[in-house]
């Protein structure tokens, strides 16, 4: 379970994993192929939650949003998951943030495509507060989050991580042998 927000490395991460056979990993990439699950994620940030074993049936891993928003619930359904807090540097979350996802749910396509204005109405309206534009109230946001992570996992269960470390963490975490490919670099700005 990755409890983090979009544009830490989350589609790096998410290559990396299927890359040492922790199965498919569901990430927003996922509601675009499975448009039934834009309504599920409305009706969860209303307070409706799914059954999430049903849910991410067939996926081994979580990152990225919608399932951000809902990491704890996630991570109680699945006790015995290890929690992959992903972070970068706050000032660099929110310039890339704001430059790429954000532009793209403000703009005219966010009106007409039901999963970015999913994830404008949940994460930039509904978790942000509709304030995501304020810099500071939004990197303040950013560090409270994942310091509630940070309190709220056993450090047995969890693993802080920066794309930048490469494999050897990901791989002590999953106790496997890292790939000589490089570390996979996706979805850069």
């Amino acid at each position: 379970i990755a409890p983090a927000f979009p544009r830490p490395g989350t589609m790096s991460v998410k290559s990396a994993l299927e890359q040492l056979g922790v199965g498919r990993c569901y990430h927003m990439h996922e509601v675009f192929l499975n448009p039934q699950h834009v309504d599920v994620w409305d009706a969860a940030w209303d307070g409706d939650l799914p059954d999430w074993r049903n849910l991410l049936r067939g996926y081994s891993a979580t990152l990225d949003g919608p399932a951000c928003l809902y990491w704890r619930e996630i991570a109680d359904s699945f006790p015995t998951a290890k929690v992959l807090l992903l972070h970068r540097d706050p000032d660099d979350w929110y310039n890339s943030t704001y430059q790429t996802v954000y532009q793209v749910c403000s703009g005219p396509l966010g009106d007409t495509e039901p999963a970015l204005a999913m994830i404008m109405r949940t994460f930039f309206q509904g978790y942000f507060d509709g304030r995501f534009e304020d810099r500071d109230y939004a990197i303040a946001m950013y560090r409270q989050y994942c310091q509630e992570v940070r309190e709220s996992v056993t450090p047995d269960r969890l693993l802080e991580y920066q794309v930048t470390e490469g494999w050897p963490p990901l791989c002590e975490l999953l106790g496997c042998e890292a790939p000589t490919d490089s570390f996979p670099r996706k979805n850069t700005r």
